[in-house]
């Protein structure tokens, strides 16, 4: 899996890296948005926390995906900034469904 930035904006008012890219993920299948989440994270010398992925989706008919993300300069920004659905949408899916990695509650206490 690659992915190619075609924009990317810095938001001084937002304190924010706004990105439009690209991913090409070959013959395997869309990737998850966690997974393209990491990778933007990596990419950008940030962490997970600081990376949200706004939209993401396959373009018809090939295997590239194209995708719209915003990285933060501290998580209070982000806390502030990021609807809930959006915040929800980029976990992990173990973690959505409440399953092996329990809550976002249970996560910070720990």
């Amino acid at each position: 899996m690659e992915i190619t930035p075609t924009r990317d904006i810095y938001n001084p008012v937002l304190r924010r890296r706004e990105v439009t890219f690209f991913v090409n993920h070959g013959v395997a299948a869309t990737p998850r948005l966690y997974d393209v989440r990491k990778l933007l994270a990596s990419r950008y010398g940030s962490g997970e926390e600081l990376v949200y992925i706004r939209k993401f989706e396959t373009l018809t008919g090939t295997t590239r995906a194209v995708g719209e993300a915003e990285v933060y300069d501290s998580v209070e920004d982000a806390r502030i900034l990021v609807p809930k659905h959006i915040v929800a949408r980029n976990l992990p899916d173990r973690r959505k469904a409440g399953g092996e990695g329990g809550s976002e509650e249970e996560e910070a206490s720990k």
